[in-house]
């Protein structure tokens, strides 16, 4: 049904934020230029009303350019 990416500026996700959304691709705003984030993302479906989650994929390492 959706997918929840989270992210964080370090490894450990300490204090990281979640974003719930629909397609497979977002646009994060308000993120510092020059600043290394880590972002993991996992896949839900809904059953009945509950939200199933997937495992957490990978951990993507991303440099903020502009």
């Amino acid at each position: 049904s959706g997918y929840q990416i989270q992210y964080a500026p370090n490894k450990k996700f300490k204090k990281a934020k979640r974003k719930t959304v629909k397609s497979t691709s977002i646009t994060i705003k308000k993120l510092k230029k020059k600043k290394t984030y880590y972002i993991k993302a996992r896949a839900y479906k809904l059953d009945g009303k509950t939200k199933v989650y997937g495992k957490w994929s990978l951990i993507k390492k991303v440099v903020i350019k502009k």
